[in-house]
């Protein structure tokens, strides 16, 4: 018989590495684990909340549309109206961070200002 060709014997994985794997397997439909810890619960909560109303708003905003189109309504509409939305909400959140609220390098020039070491560049 020539070498390396006999089949070895599968190792058998004990009881209690699969019933942890099985565990830890995701469920269908689930796409992350549950968190843990009392901050992050509650943060994931909101989180799930504030995805829940988008999604029923724009669940209604879709029938609508639909039930008063008819037979011309397209889903492409929707997509664009949400593209739309999207870079609209984008705009205000860089225009908000563009004020300089919370802008650490305007506040390091002013401290420096108040200073007296800046020089003008």
């Amino acid at each position: 018989m020539a070498q390396g060709l006999g089949k070895t014997p599968k190792k058998q994985k004990s009881a209690a590495s699969s019933a942890k794997l099985s565990k830890r397997k995701l469920a269908k439909g689930r796409m992350t684990f549950a968190t843990k810890g009392r901050n992050k619960v509650a943060l994931a909560r909101q989180n799930v909340a504030t995805s829940r109303a988008i999604c029923k708003k724009n669940e209604k905003i879709i029938s609508a549309k639909a039930i008063t189109a008819g037979n011309t309504f397209f889903l492409n509409d929707i997509k664009e109206q949400g593209k739309k939305e999207k870079l609209r909400f984008k705009r205000n959140q860089t225009r908000e961070e563009n004020k300089g609220v919370n802008d650490l390098g305007r506040r390091l020039k002013d401290q420096l200002k108040k200073l007296g070491k800046e020089s003008n560049n």
